[in-house]
């Protein structure tokens, strides 16, 4: 006679294999509701795989171009309210110095003093900087560009001696020019202090120093040889380069720091009447041209931020198109995932009863 036999030992072994197997279904079941996510992305989607990766790859680089147009705009934006602030106390000091184009004024003493201040607060915007960059720099983005109107730690003269000394090299030892002739050297000296040139060739006798160098440590205008330097851009799309940099060095920067340099070197109430016109003219004249190309490099970097702007629409546009496509291969569906949960956790409480009554089953019972 045959007999059927069951042993208790393998049907447990069997039951606890199964519900492991569930157990661990259940865990990425919830892993996927939790994330949103396909646990397995490739087994899941199989042949979309290589459709998957490359959307990934377009995805993660156009997140970079919304951070770097993110960046460029901050630098942007913090540049822009710099060169503003400079305009507006560069045209107030403009409008002072003017009053005194017809007739020498007994209050410029006064005038010296607040070009002074508007020097320093021009010399403070332009060392303004985003993050650890410095903004008006060039490409030396890792130190202020000017050097205080007093000096520094340098061991250099500072740039108001600098300047003094130029003038005084012009008159033959006196702190301002005495008479027409005079004002027309020192102007010239003071040109040539505020000219650029290649970093090889030495300044002009009787300068030793010259405005980069003496006055301005950031990227100077040539490298040495006579070659143009580079100039800072940004890249705010794969086609697309922004060369927004504006320097303290440029030109524009240069003749309006002349200018407010010629006001605040000296106390034109005491000059004499010969010299006067010419001196305050040619530092009006020099703070206005400066300050009317600043104005227009002013509206140019408005409209570097505005393509800027477009871009970064364009590029988070991009991104989330890219994330809904991405979302349609690994996504899960939440009401199919949370459908599989109630299932797999029934299909272990059933199991772990089925565990149990056979763990309850003994051979005494049935004797």
């Amino acid at each position: 006679m045959l007999y059927n036999a069951l042993s208790t030992l393998g049907m447990s072994r069997s039951l606890q294999s199964t519900m492991t197997r569930q157990q661990m279904e259940l865990t990425r079941a919830n892993e996927e509701v939790s994330t949103g996510v396909h646990a397995d992305v490739a087994a899941t989607i199989g042949a979309g795989t290589g459709r998957d990766i490359a959307l990934r790859n377009l995805f993660d680089r156009t997140d970079e171009y919304v951070k770097t147009t993110d960046l460029l705009d901050g630098r942007m934006k913090t540049m822009d309210s710099a060169m503003t602030s400079i305009l507006a106390s560069g045209t107030d000091l403009l409008a002072a110095a003017s009053t005194g184009l017809g007739q020498q004024s007994p209050t410029g003493t006064s005038l010296q003093i607040r070009a002074r201040g508007v020097l320093d607060q021009v010399v403070g915007l332009l060392n303004a900087s985003s993050g650890n960059s410095y903004l008006f720099a060039g490409t030396a983005l890792d130190q202020p560009p000017m050097r205080n109107v007093d000096g520094d730690k340098s061991g250099l003269r500072s740039p108001m001696q600098i300047v003094r000394d130029a003038i005084q090299s012009a008159t033959g030892g006196t702190a301002m020019p005495i008479t027409a002739a005079e004002t027309a050297a020192v102007v010239a000296r003071l040109d040539e202090l505020f000219a650029v040139r290649d970093p090889a060739t030495p300044a002009p006798a009787p300068l030793t120093d010259t405005f980069e160098g003496g006055l301005y440590t950031g990227t100077t205008t040539m490298q040495p040889g006579g070659s143009a330097s580079p100039r800072v851009a940004g890249q705010p799309a794969e086609s697309t380069g922004i060369a927004y940099g504006v320097q303290a060095n440029d030109p524009m920067m240069r003749q309006m720091l002349e200018g407010i340099y010629m006001l605040a070197a000296v106390d034109t109430s005491q000059m004499e009447v010969d010299a006067y016109p010419d001196y305050i003219r040619t530092a009006v004249d020099k703070l206005s041209g400066g300050l009317g190309k600043l104005r227009e490099a002013t509206a140019q970097l408005g409209i570097q931020r505005a393509q800027v702007a477009a871009l970064a629409e364009q590029h988070k546009t991009q991104k989330s198109v890219l994330s809904l496509q991405i979302d349609n291969l690994e996504g899960v569906d939440p009401y199919e995932a949370s459908t599989r949960i109630s299932q797999l956790e029934a299909q272990i409480d059933a199991t772990s009863s089925a565990t149990a009554r056979i763990a309850k089953l003994h051979l005494t019972n049935y004797l």
